[in-house]
């Protein structure tokens, strides 16, 4: 078994709804993302996933996202918009563009350096 990561990046901003009902001032964030992708076979050129394609998905799940904010994206409506959340929705919006034959493994959000999140389904 082959995996194949790709990673980008965009900006947004987010304000959380906090525990006690209020709501965190709204802040910016460069959101890294790394998508992990598990390949049982090589194609005809020996690769698993080429990482433009995997890199270009990605980019093509996040592009709502990109400069907005997060809380008012109706992915993000009945959810807080945490990492967590980011991580989640963007697994989601992922895994059903790929081909039969690949899976996706997880994905991982860094919201700020050495903090970040990873996903997978159980």
């Amino acid at each position: 078994m082959y995996t194949v990561l790709a990673e980008t990046e965009f900006r947004s901003s987010h304000s959380l709804r906090l525990i006690d009902g209020g709501q965190e001032p709204p802040h910016e964030h460069l959101w890294r993302i790394t998508a992990a992708v598990h390949c049982r076979q090589l194609d005809a050129v020996q690769m698993g996933m080429d990482f433009y394609e995997l890199k270009a998905l990605l980019e093509e799940c996040i592009r709502p996202f990109v400069g907005r904010r997060l809380e008012q994206q109706e992915a993000f409506s009945a959810i807080n918009p945490t990492a967590e959340s980011v991580a989640r929705v963007i697994y989601d919006r992922l895994a059903p563009k790929l081909p039969p034959s690949q899976t996706l493994a997880w994905t991982e959000v860094t919201e700020a350096p050495g903090c970040r999140v990873r996903y997978r389904p159980d």
